[in-house]
C-alpha cells in the first residue's frame, strides 16, 4: 500500500527540484546539471542510495573536470525524497549532454542514475536531442519507459537488481 504523505512528499521534492533548477539557471547562465537516481517505489532515501549518488555524484564531477572544463556552481543535497546534485558548467549543452549519458551508459551504477542536462535558456536536453535511444529497463532490453507503464516488473525485482549492481560496484 503506498503511503499518502510519502506520495505527496516525493511529488512535492519534484517541485521544489524544479524551482531550484530555475532558480540555479536564473543565477547562473550556463548548462546545468540536475542529478538525481532512478530508483522505485516510494523509499527514496537510506545508506545505500546515498552511496550510490555520492558515487554518480563524483563521477560527474570527475568526467567534467577531465575535459577541462571548470564548475561555475555546485551543490549536493540529502534529503528524505533522494539525494539531490547540482552542477552548473560553461559548457554546450548538447556536449555535456553526451558525456553525461556515455556516465549512464558506462558507469556500472549508470543504470541507477538520472543525470538531466539543461541549457542557459531553460531547456532540456534528451537523449532523442542526440539522436539516442530512450533507456532500456534495469532488468531487460526493452524501452524502461515501456516496462514502467506496464508494470513488467515488480517492485521487488527492481529492487534487488539495484541492490546487486550496488554490491558489485562497491566489493570491487
Amino acid at each position: 500500500m503506498i503511503d499518502k504523505k510519502q506520495f505527496l512528499e516525493i511529488l512535492k521534492s519534484r517541485e521544489d527540484r524544479q524551482q531550484k533548477q530555475i532558480e540555479i539557471l536564473n543565477k547562473y547562465p550556463h548548462s546545468l546539471i540536475s542529478f538525481t537516481l532512478n530508483t522505485p517505489g516510494i523509499i527514496k532515501d537510506n545508506e545505500l542510495y546515498r552511496k550510490i549518488h555520492k558515487s554518480g555524484f563524483d563521477k560527474i564531477k570527475e568526467t567534467i573536470k577531465n575535459q577541462n572544463i571548470n564548475i561555475i556552481y555546485e551543490e549536493y543535497i540529502n534529503k528524505s525524497t533522494g539525494s539531490e546534485g547540482y552542477i552548473s558548467v560553461d559548457m554546450d549543452s548538447k556536449e555535456l549532454k553526451s558525456l553525461m549519458v556515455s556516465i549512464e551508459t558506462t558507469h556500472p551504477l549508470g543504470r541507477i542514475f538520472d543525470i538531466d542536462v539543461f541549457d542557459k535558456e531553460h531547456n532540456q536536453m534528451s537523449r532523442s536531442d542526440l539522436g539516442l535511444e530512450s533507456r532500456k529497463c534495469l532488468l531487460c532490453s526493452k524501452d524502461a519507459r515501456i516496462c514502467m507503464r506496464e508494470k513488467s516488473h515488480t517492485y521487488e525485482e527492481l529492487i534487488s537488481r539495484i541492490e546487486e549492481l550496488a554490491k558489485e560496484y562497491f566489493i570491487r
